[in-house]
Parts: structure tokens; sequence; C-alpha cells
């Protein structure tokens, strides 16, 4: 392996290992992502809030029908067992069962409709409920993914790691000069194929006498336009 084909292969370890390394923040900042599953919560949350009340206000009719219906049965008994005997107190008493005869009708029809706004509260809170449990098994199940993948990564950047150290115990120091230098210039790109008598990266073709002096491998051939240490494509 020629020092020029050590810096592409170290050049090629490090743009892997980058690679890897921002892939693995990406991971971490999905993982702690819950914004969907809250978002389902907080939408049952608020079906929950709007049911609750309704059902209150069932119970709250339910018991004053009842309760009306004693006050009426109550009237209805006094009136017609005959204890009541005054004309004026017996109006009364029809006036009073006429009007609680009458509460209980508006009373009833405003329980149908609280028991429909019920029925349409219930299933909006079921297909919340849903969508909350969706949520939660899809984000369960990209949870599972993002760790394999994580795992993955981790074992490929120890693997990374391995293959840099024996490259670098095939560079001269000079030559690991020459990459850390063109490194912070290129773009953690220092080296570049040649294809054809090309660069690779900037696509400029190059002349006879470094394209001779890249395929020799014995001194660093450097692209005219781009600066970067050019590679013979194998």
């Amino acid at each position: 392996m020629s020092q020029a084909e050590g810096l592409y292969r170290l050049q090629e370890i490090d743009l892997d290992t980058a690679r890897a390394r921002r892939r693995l923040q990406e991971i971490s900042a999905a993982l702690a992502d819950n914004e969907a599953v809250q978002a389902a919560q907080e939408q049952v949350n608020r079906a929950r809030q709007a049911l609750t009340p309704l059902q209150v206000r069932s119970r709250d009719l339910d018991l004053e029908i009842k309760s009306n219906a004693e006050k009426t049965k109550s009237a209805d008994e006094r009136l017609y067992s005959g204890v009541v005997k005054n004309p004026k107190e017996m109006q009364d008493l029809q006036q009073e069962i006429a009007s609680l005869t009458k509460w209980r009708g508006e009373l009833e029809t405003q329980l149908l409709e609280t028991i429909y706004a019920i029925e349409e509260a219930e299933a909006a809170l079921s297909a919340a409920e849903a969508a909350l449990e969706q949520a939660a098994s899809e984000q369960e199940r990209t949870r599972r993914r993002l760790l394999d993948e994580r795992a993955e990564l981790n074992s490929r950047l120890e693997h990374n790691r391995q293959r840099r150290e024996r490259v670098l115990a095939e560079l001269t120091p000079e030559s690991l000069q020459v990459y850390n230098t063109l490194r912070e210039k290129k773009h953690n790109q220092p080296a570049a194929l040649m294809e054809g008598g090309t660069c690779s990266v900037c696509g400029v073709a190059q002349n006879l006498a470094v394209q001779h002096q890249a395929r020799q491998g014995l001194e660093f051939a450097y692209c005219t336009n781009c600066g970067r240490v050019l590679v013979p494509r194998p």
C-alpha cells in the first residue's frame, strides 16, 4: 500500500466514522422524542375532560327527574286524597302538578340531549385511546429499531477504530502531517481518486506528469486544481 493509498483509506474510515457518529446523535434525539405519544395522550385527556362534565350532568338530571316525579306523585296523592277541600288550594295543587309535569318534560329533553352528547364524547374518547395505543406501539417499534441500529453503529465505530490503527501504523509521520493539514482545508476530504486522469472531486483533468507521479506512488501527486492528494483508482 502506497502512502497515498493509505491516506485515502484513512479518509474513508474517518468519513464513515463521522457519518456513524452523526447518525448516533440523530438516534439519541429520536429516542428522546416523545412528541407523537404526548400529543395522542393530550387528545385522550381532552376527550376525557369533555366527557366527565356530561356524565355529571346526566346524573344530576336523572336525580332531578326522580325528585320531580316524587314531588308530582306527592302533590297528585294530596290532590285526590280528599284531604284538600279548599278550591283555591286544590287549584294551586293542580297548577303545581302541571308545572312539575312541564318541567319534567324539559328535564327529560335535556337528559336525552345529554345522553346523545355522552355517546359522541365516548366515541371521541375511544378514537383518541385507539390513536394513543397506535402511537405508543409505533414508538415502541421505532425504539427497538433504533436501538438495534445504535448497536450496529457502535460496532461499526469499534471496527473503524481498529482499521484506523492498522492504517496509521503504515503511514509515516510526514504523510500523517499532510493528511491532517489538508483535512482542515478540504472539508475532511484531503485525498481524491484519480479516474482516467481526472480528479474525482473537482472533475479537472490532470496533465501527464501528475498522472504519472500519482500512478508511480513514490511521492504524493496533488490535483492541479483543488490540491488534494491524488490516488489512482485500482
